[in-house]
């Protein structure tokens, strides 16, 4: 067979590969929906919200609590994390491409034979690949400028976070009554509602036993400030570790920079007063040294006259962080909300609204995948011109490592864009691209952008003038802010970024982004970090790299899970939306 039918046959075997795995999905799909029918969940469990329907046998085993202005409700919605996208991605590298390395190396083999053989079929100059196999690798080109677009459905899709939120609330509801009577507090439960990855737990609190509840707090509150301060030492050393490396004597004077830069938003943590159920934890764990005669009326008299309603809210908020290390083992995101009962419909149409716009979001995006056409707005040739030097080979310089990801890596990919080209778009002040098509996506509005603190005109350049040095833009800053919009869960509130360069030569660039978050809950208490690695790869192609790290420099509040699991699932959105949006002008404006 000839190279190109080579292809078309190794092109047939896949697809019937992809039809094979698509039948079982089908097949499991249809699985999982009988048993939600059958009221069943994973294990061979009774799912009490199906029975509670009278979906098993018409039997209710859920007992209904009675609903008062003390009833709390717990508000989950379950997202997918970005693992997700990881494993999407590898198993399409692994199902479509997993030959074509082979393929590859064989017809260089060939190639390397054919030097010697006057016989043998001409190759192209360029890797050793013959006319067909081009004409391969461009089709392959094109199918990558899908790959985005499938990460990004894979993010959105919500089969898995409405199996796993069948779970969750099921465990919930059997599991909370154990936990909290082991904090010396009695409550009843039931599962009020659920609908696709959204549910809502009602609690009813009984009865408290003051002086178990404030050994348990006492306990937590010492247990974060102990592994806090591990943390800390453990930072601190490993940045005494890369000083005294000093790589070129580059270290110390970048560490000094941040030092400086970071100083005022340290300043302002110093005089940090936490929030009123932070104050409860550390008031009840401040009561556990004073003997009970004092603590136990104490906490009677605040529960009874003062604090009612936060005190409630402390106490069911004190399995939060529980709830999300359960979600976290299965690789997802959620976001989580304690409501009082005079706020829990208006709460709860919001959420239904943002469920069906999602929803209806997912629809939009799969029949755009299914017809191939791409429904997202063309402004222009955002990104600018095709740059010659793009066309090249990467040439990395000698010795050179790639920076360090931050904890948790989100969006890991290559781009169909060229590597100066996308570096003018993302970094220099005459682009509009982040500002009329990125943001303009992620629908941010009263946007405010500053100039780089330095080499305002020359950072971004595809080729910068003589006499100005490309290692002087490291550690440069820029600062811009916007109004981020409104959510179910949180409210529209201002975000100030600045982000540095942290590596610039023509073979990666790197920024790194602070952003502060002062109008959300415990907005004060934190900073995210994040930081995206772009690559040249050559051939009008790169490589990027987007990670996040969530710090608190005040060490972490009572739902600092929930604020990294917030944060993930933020920034998962936003750079699967990034590489969306650079692959779609990309591909409108080759």
């Amino acid at each position: 067979l000839t190279p190109s039918e080579d292809d078309a046959e190794r092109e047939l075997a896949l697809l019937a590969r992809d039809r094979e795995i698509k039948s079982r999905f089908k097949e499991a799909y249809r699985l999982v929906k009988e048993s939600d029918a059958e009221g069943e969940c994973s294990g061979g469990l009774v799912d009490m919200y199906s029975a509670k329907k009278g979906g098993k046998g018409g039997a209710a085993v859920m007992p209904e609590i009675s609903h008062s202005r003390d009833t709390l409700y717990i508000n989950v919605v379950v997202k997918n994390g970005a693992q997700v996208i990881n494993n999407e991605l590898e198993r399409l590298a692994k199902t479509r491409w997993e030959q074509d390395r082979s393929a590859s190396v064989e017809a260089q083999a060939q190639a390397k034979a054919a030097a010697g053989d006057k016989s043998a079929t001409p190759t192209a100059a360029a890797g050793g690949l013959p006319p067909k196999r081009r004409e391969f690798e461009w089709f392959r080109h094109i199918a990558q400028l899908n790959i985005v677009r499938l990460a990004g459905l894979a993010l959105a899709s919500d089969f898995t976070p409405r199996r796993i939120a069948v779970q969750l609330s099921n465990d919930l509801y059997r599991l909370m009554t154990p936990r909290m009577r082991k904090r010396g507090v009695s409550i009843e439960t039931e599962i009020e509602y659920r609908v696709g990855a959204y549910f809502v737990l009602g609690v009813n609190i009984k009865e408290i036993d003051w002086a178990v509840l404030m050994r348990h707090t006492h306990r937590e509150v010492e247990e974060r400030k102990r592994q806090w301060r591990e943390e800390k030492i453990k930072k601190e050393l490993a940045e005494a570790a890369n000083a005294l490396q000093g790589k070129e004597g580059s270290d110390g004077e970048e560490g000094e920079k941040e030092k400086k830069t970071t100083s005022g938003w340290r300043i302002m943590y110093h005089f940090y007063i936490p929030s009123l159920l932070e104050l409860v934890a550390q008031c009840l764990a401040w009561l556990h040294r004073v003997h009970w005669i004092i603590s136990v009326p104490t906490c009677h008299f605040w529960y009874h006259v003062l604090l009612r309603d936060t005190m409630r809210r402390y106490v069911v908020a004190t399995t939060i962080d529980e709830i999300f290390q359960y979600v976290e083992r299965k690789g997802m995101e959620m976001d989580l909300e304690v409501c009082a009962a005079r706020m829990q419909a208006s709460f709860m149409l919001s959420a239904l609204r943002e469920l069906r716009a999602d929803e209806r979001e997912l629809k939009k995006k799969k029949a755009e995948a299914e017809s191939g056409e791409d429904g997202g707005m063309i402004v222009g040739p955002l990104l600018g011109p095709d740059i010659k030097e793009d066309k090249g080979g990467p040439t990395p310089p000698a010795g050179w490592d790639p920076p360090d990801n931050l904890e948790d890596i989100n969006f890991e990919m290559e781009l169909p864009v060229g590597f100066r080209r996308l570096r003018w778009a993302l970094l220099h002040k005459d682009s509009k691209f982040q500002l009329d098509a990125f943001w303009v996506e992620r629908q941010y509005e009263n946007i405010v952008v500053g100039e780089w603190s330095e080499h305002n005109d020359h950072i971004g350049l595809p080729n910068v003038p003589a006499g100005v040095n490309e290692e002087s833009f490291v550690d440069v800053s820029q600062e811009y802010e916007f109004l981020m919009p409104k959510s179910a869960f949180v409210k529209a509130n201002m975000c100030y970024d600045k982000r540095s360069i942290i590596e610039y030569n023509d073979h990666c660039f790197t920024y790194h982004a602070v952003t502060r978050s002062p109008e959300v809950p415990y907005g004060n208490t934190f900073l995210v970090h994040t930081q995206v690695v772009i690559t040249n790869r050559g051939n009008n192609k790169c490589g990027i790299v987007c990670s996040v790290e969530v710090e608190f420099p005040n060490g972490p509040p009572m739902i600092g899970r929930q604020i990294k699991s917030g944060a993930r699932a933020g920034t998962a959105e936003s750079f699967v939306l990034l590489g969306e949006t650079v692959c779609r002008y990309a591909d409108e404006y080759p």
